[in-house]
């Protein structure tokens, strides 16, 4: 797969993979969760901001895949007025020369590691790592373990495992283990719309790190999102500038997923 990270639709397209899975991961959620979590979604042409206030981080609180200022401020207005975390992501590629004084007027400050955007073609093209960990799809009945699994991993609170637990079984979604001695230990989720695929989550409880489940969690949404036709994986994770290693970075390189971009990310300023 030959990657043009300079061309600005092809970066849109693979932020719109990701901004759809969101959108219908709000969707997935039964109201009364949304309403006890605050859990809102807002849609801007191919992108979306999402706030999650209860959840530390930028995962579930932050703008992202909009280039344009109209969308940007309309999703800034909107952002601004929730409570919690507040992010920004931004490719600086997108950028024309209009974004990064309108960043500095509203008082953004870069926060934290960038996110790499990784690619891939379908497993096929890209041959799977051994790894010994065995892997399974989660069933509707073990949702609310998925949902405390990966609750636990990411040191986010019990309450929000119904917001994990919402996706499990759902149409486009598929929800997967990480097992050893038949205990899942881990768990991921792969999103497929038409012939794209999104994978999200993928974590691992802390006791049973490093032994090749993280690895196990990758092929096996890759396998799933074969099976449902998918040609095209987006992913996205914490990216090391210094050249320190990252694990989730690293196995997905070591996967087949090629480095296709970076996101900065941005705090709002606190009013």
């Amino acid at each position: 797969m030959s990657i043009q990270a300079e061309d600005r639709d092809w970066i849109a397209d693979c932020d719109a993979i990701e901004a759809h899975a969101f959108k219908d991961w709000h969707r997935a959620c039964a109201r009364e969760i949304r309403l006890e979590h605050s859990f809102q979604c807002l849609t801007i042409n191919h992108g979306c901001a999402i706030s999650l206030p209860t959840a530390s981080g930028a995962v579930f609180n932050r703008i992202f895949g909009l280039s344009r200022l109209e969308e940007l401020d309309e999703a800034y207005q909107w952002m601004r007025a929730k409570p919690g975390p507040k992010f920004l992501q931004l490719n600086p590629q997108v950028d024309t020369g209009v974004i990064s004084p309108w960043l500095e007027a509203r008082g953004f400050i870069e926060h934290g590691l960038p996110w790499a955007k990784l690619v891939c073609g379908p497993p096929e093209d890209n041959p799977l790592p051994a790894h010994g960990v065995r892997s399974r799809k989660v069933r509707s009945p073990e949702a609310a373990e998925f949902g405390a699994i990966l609750c636990h991993s990411f040191g986010l609170p019990e309450a929000l495992i119904p917001v994990w637990a919402s996706i499990v079984g759902k149409q486009g979604w598929s929800c997967s283990f990480a097992l050893v001695d038949g205990k899942p230990i881990g768990a991921g989720a792969m999103y497929a719309i038409g012939d794209r695929g999104w994978l999200g989550a993928g974590a691992v409880l802390p006791a049973f790190r490093n032994r090749g489940a993280h690895k196990a969690l990758i092929e096996a949404r890759l396998v799933a999102g074969r099976a449902a036709g998918v040609r095209q994986f987006v992913v996205e994770a914490c990216f090391q500038l210094s050249g320190t290693t990252n694990t989730s970075y690293d196995n997905l390189r070591k996967t087949g997923f090629m480095h296709a971009y970076t996101r900065r990310n941005f705090a709002f300023r606190e009013d």
